[in-house]
């Protein structure tokens, strides 16, 4: 977690915590939510604030619980309208020197069911302004919609094969997997 590649940087010394919890409120002043707009292709962001609560985790490592409350206002991928999305979400991250740092083309067995891994902790300090925007990331609905936003069926990759789906949907007497075949065969004989 470099500060850089953040738009909100908030460092943290980890090692002046001893074995106490600390409370952290961080809100972005209008400089870091400038960047924030940009870096996600936002409309505007209001309200932006993050609650943290970081205590001891482990013999050497940091547990962070958070509270990452916004109003994201988002172009709609259909129509551009802005779209207004309420983020009130809570979450939970533990930071560990024994935790392995994994390359980015590595392979991370992750299991549904269990706690996510803890994140290495290098050095002192966490930076709460990088928890904050990955969480914020997270949070983001990834395609907009504005209320009764539809793409136009000239727009569409293929309409044909999209309302055969649909009826095929509707009705039931159609899997994906049959749609799937009859496209193929429609290449196949195009």
């Amino acid at each position: 977690m470099t500060p850089a590649s953040f738009p909100v940087a908030h460092p943290f010394d980890v090692s002046r915590l001893g074995n106490r919890t600390e409370r952290v409120t961080l809100r972005p002043d209008a400089d870091a939510i400038a960047r924030m707009i940009a870096a996600y292709d936002l409309a505007d962001l209001r309200d932006l604030a993050c609650t943290f609560e970081i205590r001891p985790y482990r013999k050497d490592g940091v547990a962070v619980q958070g509270h990452l409350t916004a109003t994201a206002i988002q172009p709609c991928v259909v129509t551009l309208e802005p779209v207004a999305q309420t983020i009130d979400e809570r979450f939970e991250r533990r930071f560990d020197p024994g935790a392995e740092s994994t390359a980015e083309d590595a392979e991370i067995e992750v299991d549904a069911l269990g706690d996510d891994p803890a994140d290495p902790l290098e050095g002192r300090d966490i930076d709460l302004g990088a928890i904050l925007c990955e969480q914020f990331a997270l949070a983001l609905d990834p395609f907009p919609r504005a209320p009764g936003a539809e793409v136009p069926p000239e727009h569409r990759a293929d309409p044909e094969a999209d309302a055969d789906a649909e009826a095929g949907a509707r009705t039931g007497d159609r899997s994906p997997f049959a749609v799937l075949a009859e496209l193929r065969k429609r290449e196949d004989g195009a």
